[in-house]
């Protein structure tokens, strides 16, 4: 099983980078090429005027949609559902903003699907993490936090645009998945270092 795991942890792939780098050119030209076609009048400084002014747009769109993990959702869920042919028994899972981390505690063996690299499925001895915590504030939101190859993974369990307090019931209970993520995180580590 270890053939299956990924040597070097990529929060971000290369051709993430290349869809977004395309869509964000693309999609203005096309836009400008349309209302021009609308317009009735194909000009080349027409098409780069209306070229920029879309491409302002959609960057300013694009930035918003990836920074709440918008953007690459659908791929990730299209990757999610190649997790089953995988030869480990994934015990927890959970989707966050940051993307899918699967965890095996039989084996000791973590599975990741970051939504910044959402075509790769990269699945890491569990071993591996390190500086497992909760953090519960009030004003920044409740998350659950670990170090994969010195790269921090922050998953958060509640997210809002208002202050919700650690010890409301909402907030209370986003703290509790947080600490339950952290131990199951924890068991398949110490798994995984008695397995070594």
């Amino acid at each position: 099983m270890r053939d299956k795991e990924t040597e070097k942890f990529e929060r971000v792939g290369r051709s993430y980078i290349l869809l977004v780098l395309a869509a964000g050119i693309i999609l203005p030209l096309v836009a400008s090429l349309i209302m021009c076609i609308v317009m009735g009048e194909i000009r080349v400084d027409l098409v780069l005027a209306m070229s920029l002014i879309f491409g302002i747009m959609i960057w300013i769109i694009m930035l918003m949609m990836i920074a709440w993990g918008n953007f690459s959702s659908l791929f990730v869920k299209k990757t999610a559902k190649e997790v089953d042919s995988l030869p480990y028994r994934f015990d927890s899972s959970f989707q966050g903003r940051g993307g899918i981390l699967y965890i095996d505690m039989t084996n000791g063996v973590i599975g990741f699907i970051s939504s910044y690299n959402p075509f790769k499925i990269q699945i890491f001895n569990a071993s591996r993490i390190d500086r497992i915590e909760t953090i519960a504030s009030a004003m920044t939101g409740i998350r659950f936090v670990f170090y994969l190859d010195g790269k921090k993974i922050t998953m958060p369990t509640l997210l809002t645009n208002r202050v919700v307090s650690t010890k409301s019931g909402i907030g209370a209970e986003a703290v509790s998945k947080a600490d339950a993520f952290v131990e199951i995180l924890k068991a398949a580590k110490a798994r995984a270092e008695g397995r070594m």
